[in-house]
């Protein structure tokens, strides 16, 4: 892993082969990063990309400097706990200060950073990954009724700040943890806050026109790839990079025998390829396809569980993960369309005029997941309160504030849940999965000046010319072929192969005959089989989003299984 550390640890020692980077002590701290600094009292890390190094250091007197986390420490000097403010970019940071017995720990503003924590007593160690903790004995792998609630209830999803394992927390975005002695508290130095907008429709493209245009300049330096899809924001990136430099090298991913097995619906009614083919040839890129096989997306699951130190999205993670090696052979960095229907209102639940009702819409069916569960625990756990409770709790947080129309103040809401329950879970899938090739993925549509721009443009002004997406899509207008522009919002591609749903439904019954498994202690081995042997019919298992059905749920719960088991994972 790429950091790690110790707020009052008892012995340094111990700690040193829990993660390979340089590690260096400070009294009772200790810190393991790759990008690191020491200097009397303090010890500093910066991980990812800080995107304002040079206006950061020319406000600290250091014009001159290029190591962050040096930047780090004369930051902390004239800031002292306030520090995170002045940071921008996907970047997590920390400060260790021995003389005066403080520590402070900051997550990026969108959370494309992963920061896990567990505190003992007066000591609290922390990580990039969960797992880290866990060799360290930092935590127990052990899961409370809450976290049994958030694995079968809400994942692959997580509440803000919670993990399934009850010793483990994850620092919100935007956030940071500040320990100084035996006190702790979490400040908020960042927020997307809901604000009226002001400017007319033409103002309104024009900004986001440039705020687009910044994020990708920003990318630059990095010379990366593109992942291309053909959809609106893939597409659209790979324009606006192809401006700015020649041999653009873009990628796709696709399926053995996808032209024979694909199937339209609602969700996906149309094939990529035409659409990558065209936008290949249209910017010019050096175009390659990589061809995925069922066996090969089953035989990865387990590895995405180990990379997301979590049960993930099943076939979703491990098409991706296949994705990003390849992509490693030729480029280090890759441009991502991720966040882009976050951001610009892209998802099915974002259109006509249904109310928030009691549940989050992408949760699948509560019945099923219901249904999974022994009898007992069906009723210790209680899944649909739960859900219901939470849902309830996020949405009065994610009042806008301020007057607004019903509908308005609806997808304001919406938007917000959307940020911090989807989101997340696609950005943890993204940096994990690529990061595990290798790759780092950059992902422009999730810069947070971005967001907080058109979270406060209103609804129908989103909804421009009365298509999805359609304030991004008049933005990029003078970008794209009219074909790209309008084609309709299409998910990230999965595979239609009945081989793989075949590989993954024998994978679940095989786990049903496995007397040890650990999974059922919590779930009814016949309710499983009964799904396994199913058709699989996505009306019938829905799970999570637009994507996990079926298959997918299969290949979640085998997830499941293989991350109890792997980790000792218990319930008190």
């Amino acid at each position: 892993m790429n950091y790690y550390g110790v707020y009052h640890q008892d012995y340094a020692q111990r700690n040193g082969s829990i993660c390979d980077a340089p590690c260096v002590s400070k009294g009772r701290m200790m810190l393991c990063a790759y990008h690191s600094a020491s200097e009397d009292s303090l010890l500093a890390m910066v991980r990812g990309r800080l995107r304002n190094r040079r206006a950061l250091a020319s406000a600290l007197g250091s014009a001159g400097e290029a190591d962050p986390a040096r930047l780090l420490l004369r930051a902390y000097r004239k800031w002292g706990t306030d520090f995170p403010r002045h940071l921008e970019g996907a970047v997590t940071a920390c400060v260790m200060d021995a003389a005066a017995d403080r520590m402070v720990l900051s997550r990026d503003r969108m959370g494309e950073q992963p920061v896990f924590y567990a505190r003992r007593g007066e000591k609290l160690a922390f990580a990039d990954h969960p797992d880290t903790l866990l060799k360290n004995a930092a935590a127990d792998p052990v899961m409370d009724l809450d976290g049994l609630r958030e694995l079968f209830g809400l994942g692959p999803a997580r509440t803000p700040g919670r993990t399934c394992l009850r010793d483990i927390a994850m620092l919100e975005p935007g956030c940071a943890l500040v320990l100084e002695g035996d006190s702790q508290r979490i400040d908020r130095y960042f927020e997307i806050v809901s604000r009226p907008h002001g400017d007319d429709a033409a103002k309104t493209v024009e900004t986001v026109r440039g705020l687009l245009e910044q994020a990708v300049e920003e990318a630059l330096p990095l010379n990366p790839a593109v992942m291309l899809s053909g959809g609106l924001d893939s597409t659209a990136l790979t324009a606006l990079l192809a401006r700015r430099r020649e041999g653009l090298m873009s990628f796709s991913v696709d399926y053995q025998d996808n032209a024979r097995d694909f199937r339209a619906n609602a969700f996906r009614p149309e094939m990529d390829a035409p659409y990558v083919a065209l936008a290949a040839q249209a910017f010019h890129t050096q175009h390659r396809t990589v061809v995925l096989d069922s066996q090969s997306l089953a035989s990865a699951l387990g590895r995405a569980v180990s990379l997301r130190g979590f049960p993930g999205m099943a076939d979703i993670d491990t098409s991706l993960l296949l994705f990003a090696r390849d992509i490693a052979r030729y480029a280090r960095n890759v441009v991502s369309g991720e966040c882009g229907d976050e951001v610009f209102g892209g998802y099915p639940w974002f259109r006509g005029e249904a109310p928030l009702g009691e549940v989050f819409p992408w949760s699948g069916s509560m019945a099923l997941r219901e249904s999974l569960l022994l009898p007992e625990w069906r009723e210790k756990l209680r899944l649909t309160e739960y859900v219901k409770d939470t849902f309830s709790d996020r949405v009065a947080r994610a009042e806008p504030g301020h007057p607004c129309d019903p509908k308005e103040r609806r997808l304001r809401i919406m938007q917000k849940l959307c940020f911090e329950y989807f989101m997340t879970n696609l950005q943890e899938r993204a940096l994990r999965m690529c990061e595990g090739a290798g790759v780092t993925v950059l992902t422009p549509l999730c810069d947070e000046r971005l967001v907080q721009y058109v979270y406060n443009v209103p609804w129908e002004m989103k909804f421009m010319g009365g298509q999805e997406k359609g304030l991004f899509r008049e933005a990029v207008k003078d970008l794209l072929p009219e074909k790209l522009l309008r084609r309709t919002k299409s998910p990230y591609p999965k595979t239609c192969s009945p081989e793989y749903g075949q590989i993954v439904r024998q994978m679940a019954l095989r786990l049903t005959m496995d007397a040890d498994a650990p999974i059922f202690r919590y779930l009814d081995r016949e309710q499983v089989a009964r799904v396994a042997r199913s058709d699989l019919n996505p009306a019938d298992t829905p799970w999570y989003g637009q994507l996990m059905s079926g298959p997918q749920l299969l290949g979640y719960l085998w997830q499941v299984n293989r991350w109890m088991r792997e980790r000792n994972v218990t319930a008190d």
